[in-house]
């Protein structure tokens, strides 16, 4: 069984959360917030105390939070999640940033022996609710075949868009169409 860590539990991020746990996946969940993790624990879902705890054993660790400095303090620091990635594991950043601390994020992930991917998704909260988040991958073709399962268990459409930083450039392109 594949091991899941997601951390941030705003309305994404508790979406695919549970439609992991619904298809089988071990869920470990961090949230800054631990009320937010109660209704996922009721489901069987781990709640950890720290990002770091959470990434500690899993197979994927997806951070879904607001903007570039708050993933930088669910990534960074003695009680982040690269403190806890194993080796081998794949981070995946699935929140709305900035290519240049994608990028960064992705050289610091390499350093501690995991691998990456940008995800950033588009949708709604019925999209994550029902399992059907478009994703736009950047990052290694091999990486993101790993890690189709995990992706097609919570996102109704994988787009590879290119290497590291491009889904995070097509996620802001996205966004201005959008505006």
């Amino acid at each position: 069984m594949q091991r899941v860590a997601i951390i941030g539990l705003g309305v994404m991020g508790s979406g695919m959360a549970a439609n992991w746990l619904a298809k089988g996946f071990a869920v470990t969940v961090y949230n800054r917030t631990r009320a937010k993790a109660e209704p996922l624990a009721a489901k069987g879902a781990t709640i950890a105390a720290s990002p770091r705890e959470a990434a500690e054993g899993a197979d994927f660790v997806f951070a879904m939070v607001s903007d570039d400095a708050v993933s930088r303090q669910v990534w960074l620091g003695d009680e982040g999640a690269l403190a806890g990635v194993k080796r081998g594991a794949i981070a995946v950043e699935s929140s709305t940033l900035s290519p240049s601390w994608v990028r960064e994020l992705a050289g610091l992930a390499a350093a501690k022996g995991a691998d990456f991917l940008d995800a950033p998704v588009g949708g709604s909260r019925p999209a994550a609710n029902e399992g059907k988040l478009v994703f736009f991958i950047g990052g290694e073709p091999g990486v993101l075949a790993r890690a189709r399962p995990a992706l097609a268990a919570v996102g109704g459409r994988i787009h590879h868009v290119g290497g590291i930083a491009a889904g995070a450039d097509a996620d802001v392109a996205a966004d201005d169409v959008g505006s």
